[in-house]
């Protein structure tokens, strides 16, 4: 019992070092690449091709953008914009009542003519934004705001891109270099427009403080949320779900304005942002998380990978989604905890393992792994629009397809390895049934009979010499020739990939060369015609099966049927199927035998019949004999057809 506990804890433990091992070091190593932020890059295209196919909203933004775009340019002058002419917008927008006014254009110093009216724009307009550039650790690239405008009416415009120059997250709220806590110009518009619902606006004393409006707190980004790895998170950051903001911006252009083209309910009760949507300024940001754009939507340009975003419009999709957000519970951008996330990437790394370790066929496992790998990205894609949970993908994967292949291919291995051990012990098996066996089981018979004289005894007992030590170097050419050559007792070697025909041929000639006492009575041999069986296609193992049936059968004559006279070999082809059959007027099929290992011939046999999906019988001949037959169903090549056909249509 101690014996049989330990070698199946050996197995146990090959099993487990051989196939699941490799798949585990495959899980680790991605585990490994992704906390190393090789992945990163790779993560965020997934996570914005996700985006990208999000279904577009059919409700509006409560965020109207006015683009300065080339054509208002022309009309006031160029650019910078005269403050004459924006105190102007300023003044017919405010008496359009809207929330709150954004102004993302920058108004430092004064541009003349008209500075006078701008700064009474800026004093009469309780609910206007201006805009500033503030994070710069070098105060030289920073930009002061308005001098008119008190400070909690001021926001700052900087922006934070990823390492693939791409704009996914947004600066809410951020320490100076200075040490002041500031807020963005988005943050400030969203705070003053929902305070007109009711919805206050809380805050701590430090810029990393929890983001509150009533009930509602906005997410924090982390280092590490999502596919980030050690992300620069200074300050409080908040993802921009594009997902949810698909196909939602209104845009209006500042000549309708100026000329009071637009209707009033398109601006009442909602924010507006000034800013450049001329592609001369060059205020734009890349996204491949957008199906459409501005630039898109107004240039009719098709949907390109990397789309470019105005630096207002970025400022209104973060201002509508912490509306939104706030308002209506949409589902800003959310991360489950890094545990959780290594578990959901090892979990889903461990169905890639059972799968190829399961389906014990490379075909079968990558089919699977991939209807997985959809699964799984559909998964993702569904929760991210329902839910704006981000779920790591790539590593997720990686995992499952590296795990299921390389223990598929490992699998795979140890059960050829299993399979050549089984091929070796059926060789085994057949070089002694065929030989040694078949000679002890007519001495034992003839001993039975009292048939066999000494000096007969000896011969049959020498025979049965040679043939055991035959046996090991018929296994050692076997092994070195990969199961391509077939031995056949008395050296007859066959080549299996020489044709059918050909092989079969050379089994008859060899076998009834062979002195066995059934074929000294017998007068009449019909020669065979193998020739029907040229039309069909033979594996190196149907070939095998097909010479070691037609030996068994003639050597079983020779054996057996004793007193016979005549041997038929019979190769046809009856309705569709292939017929072999050895007939001999023998004695016919023995009631009961006392030879070793009885049966074995005929459960060979049948083995060889179901590898060719056909069938074995052995029956009586009439009047007398045994007919042993082996049938199978016939398989044209296409090709040969095609060509058969193609010859009828020419003639």
């Amino acid at each position: 019992m101690t014996t049989n506990f330990w070698r199946n804890t050996r197995q146990r433990t090959r099993f487990l070092r051989e196939i699941v091992l490799p798949g585990a070091i495959i899980l680790s190593l991605v585990v490994v690449l992704r906390l190393s932020g090789v992945l990163q890059v790779q993560e965020w295209m997934a996570f914005d091709s996700l985006s990208h196919v999000c279904p577009s909203r059919r409700d509006t933004s409560p965020v109207v953008v006015v683009g300065i775009d080339e054509a208002d340019l022309q009309l006031v002058g160029g650019y910078p914009i005269r403050d004459r002419d924006l105190a102007a917008a300023l003044t017919i927008l405010h008496a359009y009542r809207p929330t709150v006014i954004g102004l993302d254009l920058f108004r430092d110093v004064p541009i003349e003519p008209g500075h006078a009216a701008l700064v009474q724009a800026f004093q009469s307009i309780p609910n206007l934004v201006g805009t500033e550039v503030a994070l710069n650790s070098e105060p030289t690239l920073n930009v002061k705001p308005p001098p008119n405008l008190p400070p909690d009416r001021i926001g700052f415009a900087d922006v934070i891109v990823d390492g693939d120059g791409k704009l996914r997250r947004a600066i809410l709220a951020s320490p100076t270099w200075e040490g002041e806590v500031k807020y963005s110009l988005p943050l400030k518009l969203a705070q003053m427009h929902l305070a007109t619902r009711g919805v206050p606006f809380q805050h701590g004393d430090r810029a990393s403080d929890p983001l509150r409006f009533g009930n509602t707190v906005l997410p924090r980004f982390q280092p590490n949320s999502g596919g980030y790895i050690q992300a620069d998170a200074n300050g409080n950051q908040f993802m921009l779900n594009f997902c949810s903001s698909q196909g939602m911006i209104r845009v209006l252009s500042l000549r309708d304005i100026l000329q009071k083209k637009v209707p009033a309910s398109l601006i009442q009760d909602h924010v507006v942002i000034i800013g450049m949507t001329a592609s001369s300024i060059k205020d734009i940001f890349f996204t491949s998380a957008l199906r459409e754009t501005l630039s898109s939507r107004l240039f009719s340009t098709p949907m390109p990978a990397n789309q470019l975003i105005y630096g207002v419009e970025a400022h209104a999709y973060t201002v509508g989604q912490i509306v939104d957000t706030v308002l209506q519970g949409t589902s800003p951008i959310r991360y489950l905890p890094e545990v959780w996330e290594y578990l959901w990437i090892i979990v889903w790394g461990m169905v890639g393992i059972v799968l190829g370790i399961g389906l014990q066929s490379p075909w079968k496992t990558l089919v699977s792994l991939i209807v997985a790998g959809i699964l799984l990205t559909l998964m993702c894609y569904m929760l991210l629009i329902m839910m704006g949970l981000w779920l790591p993908i790539v590593p997720t994967l990686l995992t499952l397809s590296g795990a299921g292949l390389i223990t598929s291919f490992f699998d795979r291995d140890l059960r050829f390895e299993l399979e050549q051990r089984r091929l070796t012990i059926e060789r085994t098996y057949e070089a002694v049934h065929n030989g040694p066996l078949q000679y002890l089981a007519v001495i034992l018979r003839s001993l039975g009979e009292a048939e066999l004289s000494s000096e007969q005894l000896g011969q049959q007992l020498r025979l049965l010499n040679d043939d055991l030590r035959q046996i090991f170097e018929h296994m050692r050419h076997d092994l070195s020739s990969q199961y391509t050559q077939l031995y056949l007792r008395g050296d007859l070697v066959l080549d299996l990939q020489a044709p059918v025909t050909e092989l079969l041929y050379q089994v008859y000639n060899h076998t009834r060369a062979e002195q066995l006492p059934g074929f000294n009575t017998i007068r009449t041999f019909i020669p065979p015609n193998f020739e029907p069986l040229k039309s069909h296609r033979y594996s190196v193992e149907q070939k095998r099966g097909l010479c070691l049936f037609l030996h068994e059968a003639l050597f079983n004559v020779g054996k057996h049927a004793g007193g016979a006279t005549r041997l038929d070999v019979m190769c046809a082809v009856e309705s569709g199927w292939y017929v072999l059959r050895v007939i001999d007027n023998g004695p016919g099929i023995p009631q009961t035998s006392n030879g070793l290992y009885a049966g074995q011939g005929t459960l060979q046999a049948r083995a060889i019949a179901d590898a060719l999906r056909g069938r074995f019988d052995r029956y009586p001949n009439q009047p007398q004999g045994t007919i042993c037959e082996l049938t199978w169903r016939m398989r044209q090549n296409w090709l040969k057809k095609l060509a058969s056909a193609v010859s009828r249509l020419h003639r």
